[in-house]
C-alpha cells in the first residue's frame, strides 16, 4: 500500500515537473537568449572601448574611426602639386599617409605663408581665442598660450606616445628641446628641434695657397699672413688692388655662429661670446657683446681692415654682392660652417679649378676652437585647450620620423608609402605635421654616408635623405673616375657631406651654452634700438673711424639706453 502511494506520488511530482516545464521553458530560453545578447553587446562595447584606449595611449594604434583636427597650416609661397592631380591641402601624399596609418584628418582652418603673415594670423586666432586644434608658435608665444589657459598640458600624450625615435632625438641634446617646453613640471608642446651647426670654419682657395706655397694655418697670425700674400700677390690674376682677402657680412659680422660670412672663431678665441646671453665667472647672466673679452677680437680684424685683408668696402656691401666677389673668384676667405659647398657651388660652376678648403681655426691653448650653442628649438608645436585628442599630435609625428628620420621608408613598400616618399623628394605640398632631426644630425649624415662608401653600411639603413646624398656622392666618385667634370650638386654634397663634415665630426671643440633664448618685458620696446646701436658701433671700430677704446663708449650709452635693464630683467627671468 505504501509503494502504491509513494509510486503515484512520484508520478504525480514527475507530472507537475513536466507541465511546469512546457509552460516555462520558452520564458527559460528567451531569459538565456537576452543574457547572451547582453553579454555580446558588452563584449563589443568593450572592445570599441579597448581600441579607442588603446589609440589614446600608444605610439601606433589607428583610431577606429575618423579623427579630425584643425590646424594652423605654414606654407611657403610656391607650392606645388603633381602634374594632373587634384591634391590639395587637405587631400595629398602626406594627409593620405597619416589616414592610412592613424585614421586622422586634417581640416585647415587658415593657411598663411610662414614670417610675418603666419604670426599675425597667429594672434589673430589668440586675440579671437579661437585657435585652432595644432599650431605652429614660437616660444613667446607659446608662454602667453600657457599664461592664458589656452592649450593642453601634453605631459601624459608624451608619456604614453611618444615612440622611441622622438624619445632618441631629444635625448640627442640632453632633453634640452623639452626642458624649454616644460613649465611648473608640465609639457605643453611637442619642440621642434635646432640642429647643431658644428664648428665655424675658415674656407681658403686652396689652389691660390698651392700655388703661393703657403702652409695650412693654425693661428691668427697664419690666417693674417695668407690674407696679406692672397691680397699683394693676387694669384687670381684679377688685377692689381682688385684681390680681396676675407669678405664679411656688414650687417652684422658675428652673433650667428657657423653662419656665412662672420668671423665668430675670432672672437670666442679671445673669450668673447658675442650676442649671446651666456654666465659669467659669478653666475650671473650678461650679454655678450659687451663684455671687455670682445675687445682683443675687434682689433684683429680692425687691424686686418687697416692693413687691407679685408673687404674695403665691406660697409656697403649687400649679402648678394658679397656671394658675387667669391662666384667670380675675387675674394679668397670666409668663415663659414661645413655647408658652405651649398653657397660655393656657383663658384665650382664657372671655376671648377676653384678649390676651396676648409679649416678649424684659430684653436685655444687646448688645441680647440670655441663654440657657442644655438637655441635647441626652431619653434613649438601645441594642442587647443580641450581638443578630445590631445595625443594626435604626438602619434602624428611618431609617423612623420619614422618616413624621414627612420627606416620606415625602406620598410614599407605599399603604395601609399611609395606616394609619399615621392612627394618629400620632390617638396610636393606641404607636410601638415612634419618632424624633426637629431641635434648632430650632420654629423650622423657623415657616418652614414661614409660608411655606405666603403661598403661597411647597407645604403638602405639609413634615413631617406641621407641616401639621396649618398647617390650623389657616388655619382661625384665615378665622375671623377671617368675623367668627368662632376655636376654641381654632386660636387657640393661630397665636399659638404664627407670632406668638411668629416672635418667637424673629427675635430674637438668646446661648446659654451647660452643661458637665455626669451624676450624679457622691456625688450619690445628697446631691443632693435639697441642692437642698431650695436651694430654701428662695431662697423665703426672695424673700420677704423672709431677707435677700440670707443667699445667702452658704445658698452656706456648701450647700459643707459635700456641694456642695465634688460640684463636685471635677463637675471630675473632664470632664476
Amino acid at each position: 500500500m505504501l509503494r502504491k502511494i509513494i509510486h503515484q506520488c512520484l508520478l504525480m511530482t514527475i507530472t507537475i515537473c513536466f507541465t511546469m516545464n512546457l509552460f516555462t521553458g520558452c520564458s527559460l530560453k528567451k531569459d538565456n537568449a537576452t543574457q547572451e545578447t547582453g553579454v555580446r553587446n558588452e563584449t563589443l562595447e568593450s572592445n570599441s572601448t579597448d581600441s579607442w584606449e588603446l589609440a589614446r595611449t600608444t605610439p601606433y594604434e589607428p583610431y577606429p574611426e575618423e579623427v579630425t583636427y584643425s590646424i594652423g597650416l605654414q606654407v611657403n609661397a610656391s607650392v606645388t602639386y603633381p602634374s594632373g592631380s587634384d591634391d590639395n591641402a587637405e587631400n595629398n601624399g602626406y594627409t593620405r599617409l597619416y589616414k592610412n596609418k592613424l585614421n586622422i584628418q586634417n581640416k585647415d582652418v587658415f593657411e598663411a605663408v610662414d614670417g610675418d603673415d603666419y604670426d599675425q594670423k597667429v594672434s589673430m586666432a589668440i586675440t579671437s581665442q579661437e585657435i585652432p586644434d595644432i599650431m605652429n608658435v614660437d616660444y613667446k608665444t607659446l608662454k602667453e598660450l600657457i599664461a592664458n589657459d589656452m592649450i593642453e598640458d601634453l605631459t601624459e600624450c608624451y608619456n604614453n606616445c611618444a615612440s622611441d625615435l622622438m624619445r632618441d632625438i631629444y635625448a640627442s641634446n640632453d632633453n634640452k628641446s623639452l626642458d624649454m617646453a616644460t613649465f611648473d613640471g608640465k609639457l605643453y608642446a611637442i619642440p621642434i628641434t635646432s640642429i647643431s651647426a658644428g664648428q665655424e670654419m675658415l674656407w681658403l682657395r686652396g689652389d691660390w695657397m698651392d700655388q703661393l706655397n703657403l702652409d695650412e694655418p693654425k693661428t691668427i697670425d697664419d690666417i693674417e699672413h695668407i690674407l696679406q700674400e692672397f691680397v699683394d700677390k693676387d694669384p687670381g690674376n684679377n688685377g692689381a688692388g682688385k684681390t680681396v682677402g676675407l669678405v664679411l657680412n656688414p650687417d652684422i659680422y658675428y652673433g650667428g655662429y657657423a653662419q656665412a660670412y662672420q668671423a665668430n672663431n675670432i672672437f670666442t678665441y679671445y673669450g668673447a661670446c658675442p650676442k649671446q646671453w651666456i654666465e659669467d665667472k659669478d653666475g650671473n647672466a650678461v650679454y655678450g657683446s659687451v663684455q671687455p673679452q670682445m675687445k682683443q677680437g675687434l682689433q684683429v680684424l680692425a687691424d686686418w681692415y687697416k692693413k687691407g685683408l679685408i673687404d674695403q668696402q665691406v660697409a656697403i656691401r649687400a649679402t648678394d654682392d658679397i656671394t658675387a666677389l667669391v662666384t667670380s673668384g675675387q675674394c679668397g676667405a670666409l668663415f663659414c660652417g661645413w655647408w658652405a659647398p651649398y653657397t660655393l657651388e656657383a663658384s665650382y660652376t664657372l671655376n671648377n679649378e676653384a678649390d676651396w678648403r676648409a679649416y678649424i681655426v684659430p684653436a685655444g691653448a687646448d688645441g680647440k676652437v670655441t663654440m657657442f650653442a644655438g637655441d635647441p628649438n626652431q619653434h613649438y608645436k601645441v594642442v587647443r585647450k580641450g581638443y578630445e585628442h590631445p595625443e594626435l599630435l604626438v602619434k602624428a609625428v611618431n609617423i612623420s620620423l619614422d618616413y624621414n628620420q627612420g627606416t620606415s621608408c625602406y620598410t614599407d613598400t605599399s603604395d601609399i608609402a611609395k606616394e609619399y616618399l615621392e612627394y618629400v623628394n620632390h617638396a610636393y605640398g606641404v607636410d601638415p605635421i612634419g618632424g624633426f632631426d637629431y641635434y648632430e644630425a650632420a654629423s650622423l649624415a657623415y657616418e652614414h654616408i661614409s660608411e655606405a662608401i666603403e661598403g661597411k653600411r647597407d645604403s638602405k639603413n639609413m634615413i631617406m635623405y641621407e641616401n639621396t646624398l649618398f647617390q650623389s656622392c657616388q655619382k661625384y666618385q665615378e665622375a671623377l673616375d671617368k675623367g668627368e667634370k662632376p655636376e654641381s650638386t654632386d660636387w657640393l654634397n661630397y665636399n659638404a657631406r664627407l670632406v668638411s663634415s668629416k672635418l667637424m665630426h673629427d675635430t674637438p671643440v668646446n661648446v659654451i651654452q647660452p643661458v637665455f633664448f626669451d624676450q624679457t618685458d622691456s625688450m619690445p620696446l628697446k631691443w632693435s634700438s639697441l642692437e642698431k646701436l650695436e651694430k654701428e658701433a662695431m662697423l665703426k671700430i672695424l673700420t677704423n673711424e672709431k677707435n677700440i677704446d670707443y667699445f667702452d663708449t658704445f658698452v656706456d650709452e648701450w647700459m643707459k639706453a635700456g641694456g642695465e635693464q634688460i640684463t636685471k630683467e635677463v637675471n630675473e627671468a632664470i632664476k
